[in-house]
């Protein structure tokens, strides 16, 4: 199969059209309200329901709205796409709310032994999640079920014979449109059954450091850091239950393959949530994990902001992946040895049914011929580079040296014994 490269093309520069800067201008003299009370009407009003269970989160949410409204270097467009993430997040806490109420036994439901990935983001934590959670004694989260986890009241849950789930559709349309960006389509695959992170499910209680991929945020995140997230992570648990309940009787009893790179920097929280866990840990060369990240962020800021601030977006991801680095080692400790199961990047790129079936056999399933053909069958479906593959600039995007970089990464680097991987000019 041939493998188109894409290459990014001025990421310090403001490229747009005309026609897109008009746009962009035009919406500046549009009204927007960024207040709690505009986001809880606009979820009422798209559900038709009021309870939203404890407003302790309307102190996060708070927060997450005036950071984003104070930045004078975001476009208002933008800033008014961020309140549609808190809507519809908003809608879905209504939701989950109705559902528990509605399902109340739900919330006794057992979540046994799940395997869960810890990694960094861009390390390969979500093709793992994939492979392993293609063996069919497993289920996985799925994209469209993360992106709405309780259904609307009018709509069924779409899993009788012959029925496709609203929810799905919905999510099929978003990935239509999202995956037009070429660059996103091929770092990112979005499509609604493919596996997702779990603490997705946090951003209902207006939690988790996935917001700091929705905007740039750092007030948010030393907010985050600083709290126990413990409570968020049950909350996180609570939601999956509620995911599990509405799948045939015969899937409930199915072990949950799960991901997040959040889990990484909380650990305890993790094992407060789940304390059977089974925790898989991918480590892989930090200078190829940034170059990759900053790469895909980067695109987005470029989207959002009237002047691209590269360099702060460095300082920003440089700083918050050594952090998650030094809390992972700091904590390790924390997971029972027989619960902890460490790979390499390079490991899984060389061979990925190995790699997949080791991690099956350390959470204590077999890796049976069943299996191997359920990871087999995934990987047919889903050949490397087949949307793509962006080819990053560490240096000259964004003026880093990869040298250096090791040098500041060499506390982790040394501790699991990491080989150098990316070089200038290559990528994944």
């Amino acid at each position: 199969m041939a493998v188109k490269i894409l290459r990014v093309e001025g990421m310090r520069e403001d490229n747009r059209d005309p026609a897109e800067r008009a746009r962009l201008e035009a919406a500046e003299r549009e009204p927007l309200d960024m207040t709690v009370d505009a986001v809880l009407t606009a979820a009422r009003t798209r559900t038709s329901l009021d309870d939203f269970g404890l407003m302790d989160f309307t102190e996060r949410l708070a927060r997450l709205l005036a950071e984003v409204g104070a930045d004078e270097n975001v476009w208002k467009a933008h800033k008014a796409t961020f309140v549609e993430h808190c809507v519809g997040a908003a809608a879905n806490r209504l939701l989950i709310q109705r559902y528990w109420t509605a399902h109340p036994d739900c919330l006794g439901a057992p979540i046994v032994r799940p395997i869960n990935v810890v990694a960094l983001p861009r390390s390969g934590s979500t093709h793992l999640e994939n492979l392993v959670g293609a063996d069919r004694r497993l289920r996985h989260l799925p994209v469209y079920l993360a992106a709405q986890p309780a259904p609307r009241p009018d709509e069924p849950s779409g899993h009788g014979a012959g029925v496709v789930d609203p929810r799905w559709t919905r999510s099929q349309a978003r990935w239509e449109r999202a995956s037009q960006n070429e660059f996103f389509a091929a770092m990112h695959e979005h499509s609604p059954d493919h596996a997702c992170g779990e603490n997705e499910l946090q951003l209902l209680d207006f939690a988790s450091y996935q917001w700091e991929w929705l905007a740039r945020v750092p007030g948010w995140r030393d907010y985050y850091l600083t709290r126990d997230q413990t409570p968020h992570y049950l909350y996180m648990r609570d939601v999956l239950k509620a995911i599990a309940w509405q799948l045939p009787a015969e899937q409930r009893e199915l072990r949950w393959m799960l991901k997040s790179n959040q889990h990484s920097e909380q650990l305890g929280p993790l094992l407060a949530a789940y304390p059977d866990v089974t925790v898989v840990m991918i480590h892989r060369d930090p200078v190829a994990t940034l170059q990759s990240l900053l790469t895909m962020r980067g695109l987005a800021l470029k989207m959002s902001q009237r002047r691209p601030d590269i360099n702060a977006h460095v300082d920003y991801w440089v700083n918050r992946l050594e952090l998650m680095l030094r809390r992972y080692l700091r904590d390790r400790h924390l997971v029972p040895p027989e619960q902890l199961v460490e790979v390499r990047f390079d490991d899984i790129v060389g061979n990925d049914v190995e790699a997949a079936a080791g991690v099956l056999e350390r959470a204590g399933l077999a890796a049976t011929g069943e299996s191997i053909a359920d990871i087999e069958a995934y990987l047919a479906k889903h050949p490397r580079g087949r949307r793509g593959r962006v080819v990053y600039d560490l240096e000259g995007d964004f003026g880093l040296d990869a040298g250096r970089l090791r040098d500041r990464f060499a506390f982790y680097i040394d501790a699991v014994g990491l080989r150098p991987e990316a070089e200038k000019g290559r990528g994944r």
